[in-house]
């Protein structure tokens, strides 16, 4: 969706420039070659995978500042690392999971 949008910016006076052209007009420093279609836009998978990295690290940074943001979480966490110190856990393997949580 991103590209596309992009690519569609990249109209000007009517004549569709390359995106390759647009993006090194907007970032000198991307050396990327893109290929628009009528059906959408075509990345090399090395951008991809680069963009999926991006958008999960970003996740994660969100998915941590929504925990420190909630209240309720925290006082979990501490009252967890309270029991913890305490030794009130209990160790088991994946397999014996579901007969300790009983």
């Amino acid at each position: 969706m991103v590209w596309e949008t992009s690519a569609r910016r990249g109209f000007e006076g009517g004549k569709l420039k390359s995106f390759d052209e647009y993006l090194s007009g907007r970032c000198p420093s991307v050396d990327v070659k893109v290929k628009v279609t009528r059906e959408g836009v075509l990345i090399p998978e090395e951008l991809f995978r680069e963009m999926m990295s991006a958008y999960v690290k970003v996740e994660q940074i969100l998915a941590t500042l929504e925990t420190l943001a909630d209240e309720e979480a925290l006082k979990t966490i501490e009252k967890s690392r309270e029991e913890v110190a305490r030794g009130e856990y209990v160790e088991c393997s994946i397999d014996d999971l579901e007969r300790v949580l009983k």
